[in-house]
Formats: C-alpha cells, structure tokens, sequence
C-alpha cells in the first residue's frame, strides 16, 4: 500500500455487494442494496454494469437512495496511470501465451456473402 501511496494510487474496495450476478429482477437487486445500506447506513456498493438486472435496476434504486439522503458520487483519477517499463517488460516475458497467433487468419474468419 505504501508503494501505491507512492504512485499517488488510492486503494479502495466495497462495502456492500449487490449479489447482482445471482437475481432473477431488478426489484431483487434494489431490494438487496436497499437492505444492506440500512443496516449500515452508508458505504460503497459493488454493482456489476453488464448486468441486465443491474441497469433496469439504477433507475429506481437512485431515486430511491436519493430520497433516502444517500449521494452517490462518481470517483474519478485525476491523472492517468503511467506504467513502468520494468513491469510492463516482466510481463511480457513471463507471458505464456504468443503475443500474435502464428495461424493464418482465414482459418479463423469466415467471410459471409449475401
């Protein structure tokens, strides 16, 4: 952590997990935010974007955290991390995989005519 302090890189995680990935509607991902934040009345909560729930959920569940004081807050970098050489080129040599595949491209895509 201090080595991140270092770079100026903020370390955060979760507080709440909307368990998203496991409901069936979006009333289910509302109603498991909703009763996590009122046993601890604040925190960051975890959501997944590519969920379908998830996104029929915001709507409502910002309306409803909104009317319940909450505020949601959009954490941005105020700069772009720059990587390090020596890092970038330690993964590259411990990589196991080739970096361009050796096979020719037609074996793979298919060019579809009407």
């Amino acid at each position: 952590m201090s080595y991140l302090g270092s770079r100026n890189v903020a370390i955060f995680s979760c507080d709440l997990d909307s368990f998203d990935f496991k409901a069936k509607d979006a009333t289910q991902v509302i109603n498991s935010v909703l009763t996590k934040l009122e046993k601890s009345g604040k925190g960051i909560i975890l959501m997944h974007d590519f969920q379908k729930h998830t996104a029929e959920a915001l709507p409502v569940l910002l309306r409803r955290l909104k009317a319940g004081g909450y505020k949601v807050v959009h954490m941005k970098a105020k700069a772009p991390l720059q990587t390090l050489a020596e890092y970038d080129e330690a993964v590259v040599k411990d990589m196991k995989l080739p970096v361009a595949s050796t096979r020719p491209v037609n074996n793979v895509v298919q060019t579809v005519t009407e």
